[in-house]
């Protein structure tokens, strides 16, 4: 990989950003989703899947009610909450905590984060993220049916 950089013309370097949380998605007819609504840190797959969830809400709320409001209303927060989680680095924070606890590496990872800390790590992202079975099964349906 060096060689490969050495040798390039140019090498350009795109840090991870993201944006503040929005105060409001909706203005008159026009509805922001997606990265456009909540740009977050790309951490826990939450490109495309939270933009899928914006979108099933989205189209929910007006074949329900004829307005986006249900879907900022449940979404905004949920999404904000998203993005400040993952300024804390969401579930890759089990990276750094090995790294903090074993600078000097570890034959196991139970030496450096346990699985136990590990389950809850990946259990409360979930939540957050909008992703743990139990939750999602238990929710109200989307469908217009």
């Amino acid at each position: 990989m060096p060689g490969i950089i050495a040798g390039a013309e140019a090498a350009f370097e795109y840090p991870m950003v993201d944006r503040e949380p929005l105060p409001y998605w909706t203005r008159e007819d026009v509805v922001l989703l997606g990265d456009a609504a909540h740009a977050m840190y790309p951490i826990g797959s939450n490109g495309a899947s939270q933009a899928i969830i914006d979108a099933r809400v989205l189209a929910h709320s007006l074949a329900t009610t004829g307005t986006a409001t249900a879907y900022e209303d449940i979404r905004r927060p949920a999404t904000t909450a998203l993005q400040l989680a993952n300024r804390r680095q969401g579930p890759d924070v089990v990276l750094r905590l090995a790294h903090e606890r074993a600078p000097g590496g570890f034959k196991d990872i139970e030496q450096a984060v346990p699985l136990a800390e590990r389950a809850e790590i990946a259990a409360s992202y979930k939540r957050t993220a909008g992703f743990d079975p139990t939750l999602l099964n238990e929710r109200a349906s989307w469908s217009v049916r």
